[in-house]
């Protein structure tokens, strides 16, 4: 029996995303087609789909059991045909994002140099049509029909696409079924219904076709949400980078929906929770690479060169030996990097971006500031500046935390994070403002769930 599959679902971009097609000067463009319109490239899909598959195995990507699915690589000697084929996926959306990011170096907690950059992205809540096209592969179908039920799991309990996962875009979800449509390519009416919908595809875009598929929950993950709020009497204020260095504001995004909200960076939160994560990992004894002092060595070595924005990402022990880390990232032994992440290996937390759940027509508050010079103390003269902080008990950001593979004391630690900035030890946004948040609710899901629930009788 030789049949093809086709798998099409809605998908949605909770806080946008940045399918990224290179950059020109400091700016960093989305994909477009040839009609303009924004995509996620069907390359960029593929290689999402093709790692989490890995991921979901235990085994690398290059894999034979993943290889036999998605092919070999071109430098193969073997056949480097693939069973899947994945179509652009076009983007309903009908304004862009523009975002202004920096760099900051975590070794030393400034900003790199010459790391200022402006990110365009997707809106959040935009829409799209997904479809991927399988191949039989196999003279079993019930392979076939065991790979489909995996690829329909991870599009369904959601992945991250885009380059800028980091910055807390980029979550990719499931918005109604996943379908699966099946041709029997032994009869013309199995083949002219492909081509039909083929043609189909190409005319008027995705359609759902099939039988949907049943979604089975990914067991090795943990999803915190929690809801972040002002306490009474305190300000924040996180600057969006778009005005002049003398009018701060709040940073605010546009909806696909035309919605205005506040905005909390997931870039910002994972930050605090990095470096907070850091030292209780140096307190509980934990051989952590990613250290100051190292940086500074580092420094010293190599001078200028230390501020290499590539130099960043690397963990600085054995740093001549950075291919074999590549090859076997467990021997860096680095519990914060194998969490974050690093130029060896992607990391397995995400924290997402947070946006008011009421419009962004709350108080605001404006105030006047003079610089301080920090060499003298003094007023620097001419220097005056105003800002603009939120107000407001009621206002609320919901955040979203995933953590893939979760060990016990990783669990420890985001507690004991979360807990700092519960109290107030740990602060959010400008120095300007108060910056605290209290956490107002929270809840878990998947494993290890049960001591966020026991934090969160604590937070009551």
């Amino acid at each position: 029996m030789d049949n093809i599959y086709k798998i099409t679902a809605k998908v949605v971009f909770p806080e946008g995303v940045a399918p990224g097609a290179g950059s020109s000067s400091n700016k960093h463009v989305i994909a477009r087609n040839g009609k303009g319109t924004p995509v996620l490239r069907a390359s960029a899909l593929a290689g999402v789909l093709r790692t989490a598959y890995a991921d979901k195995l235990g085994v690398r990507s290059g894999d034979e059991d993943v290889a036999r699915w998605f092919g070999e690589g071109l430098i193969s000697d073997v056949d480097t045909s693939s069973f899947v084929q994945v179509a652009d996926a076009v983007i309903n959306c009908k304004n862009i994002n523009e975002r202004t990011h920096n760099m900051v170096n975590r070794h030393t907690g400034a900003v790199a140099k010459g790391a200022l950059l402006s990110l365009e992205a997707i809106p959040p809540l935009a829409d799209a049509m997904v479809s991927i096209t399988l191949k039989s592969g196999a003279d079993d179908p019930g392979e076939c029909a065991a790979f489909i039920s995996d690829i329909a799991g991870i599009i369904g309990n959601g992945v991250l696409v885009g380059g800028s996962s980091n910055r807390g875009i980029g979550r990719m979800t499931l918005s109604g079924d996943v379908y699966v449509g099946t041709f029997d390519l032994d009869t013309v009416d199995g083949v002219a219904n492909f081509m039909d919908a083929e043609y189909g595809e190409r005319k008027n875009g995705v359609a759902l076709i099939g039988d949907k598929q049943k979604i089975v929950a990914v067991e090795n993950r943990l999803i915190v949400s929690l809801e972040l709020g002002i306490p009474r009497g305190e300000d924040l204020l996180i600057g969006d980078g778009q005005e002049t260095d003398y009018a701060l504001q709040p940073q605010c995004v546009s909806f696909a929906d035309g919605t205005s909200h506040w905005r909390i960076p997931g870039s910002s939160l994972r930050g605090i929770f990095r470096g907070w994560m850091t030292r209780l990992a140096v307190r509980d004894g934990a051989h952590v690479c990613d250290s100051i002092d190292q940086w500074y060595d580092l420094y010293e070595e190599e001078g200028a060169k230390a501020y290499k924005p590539d130099l960043v990402g690397w963990g600085f022990v054995d740093r001549k030996n950075r291919e074999k880390y590549q090859q076997e990232p467990h021997l860096l032994d680095d519990p914060i990097l194998d969490l974050f992440g690093s130029m060896y290996k992607k990391g397995r937390i995400h924290i997402a971006d947070s946006f008011s759940k009421t419009v962004n027509n709350m108080d605001v508050q404006d105030r006047m500031h003079v610089a301080i010079d920090r060499f003298s103390g003094g007023a620097n003269e001419g220097a005056l500046f105003n800002n603009q902080v939120l107000l407001g008990e009621d206002l609320r950001f919901p955040v979203t935390l995933s953590l893939q593979r979760p060990e016990e004391n990783e669990i420890k630690w985001l507690i004991n994070t979360l807990r700092a900035l519960h109290l107030g030890i740990l602060c959010v946004g400008s120095s300007k403002s108060a910056g605290r948040l209290e956490i107002k609710s929270i809840s878990a899901t998947g494993c290890g769930s049960e001591a966020v629930t026991a934090f969160a009788q604590e937070v009551k």
